[in-house]
């Protein structure tokens, strides 16, 4: 799943649960659950994928919008807005673990032997497929439109 829909998750999370202890982990958890659900996934070979401009600009779109959400979060200061904030980076933080894998394509040209982190997530995104965009789409707009109230109605 795109990890602004991660961080989407852990600031609902976040907004909705204000004790820590309880939110933080389960932000974390969050992002095996989302990942569990049949999202986006191209259907280029990882090699090809990591190296390819679409990756890029996904990426960066990405990461756009998750400071983007971070703003809106700091700026409109909702009930429990920081919480919210680091629920929202919890949440998307598994992702960063891929990260070496990533930049080891840039600069290599290849990746190595898949290891136990990466086989594990591989088995939870059972289904990462073009359509899966669909399910990515409605889960934005859904959180947008949950999230809106708290963000509007501080």
């Amino acid at each position: 799943m795109r990890a602004i829909n991660h961080a989407l998750t852990g600031a609902l999370i976040g907004t909705l649960i204000n004790e820590p202890e309880i939110a933080y982990p389960a932000a974390f958890l969050s992002h095996y659950i989302c990942d569990a659900i049949p999202h986006y996934g191209s259907d280029l070979p990882e090699k090809k994928l990591l190296r390819s401009s679409a990756f890029k600009i996904q990426l960066y779109i990405d990461i756009a919008l998750c400071l983007i959400l971070v703003i809106v979060l700091g700026a409109s200061k909702p009930h429990h807005w920081f919480n919210a904030i680091i629920c929202a980076f919890l949440a998307a933080l598994p992702d960063f673990f891929s990260m070496p894998r990533y930049l080891r394509a840039q600069k290599v040209g290849k990746t190595k032997k898949p290891n136990i982190y990466v086989r594990f997530a591989s088995k939870i995104q059972w289904f990462e497929h073009p359509i899966g965009a669909v399910v990515e789409v409605a889960w934005f707009i859904a959180l947008i439109v949950i999230l809106s109230p708290y963000i509007i109605n501080r």
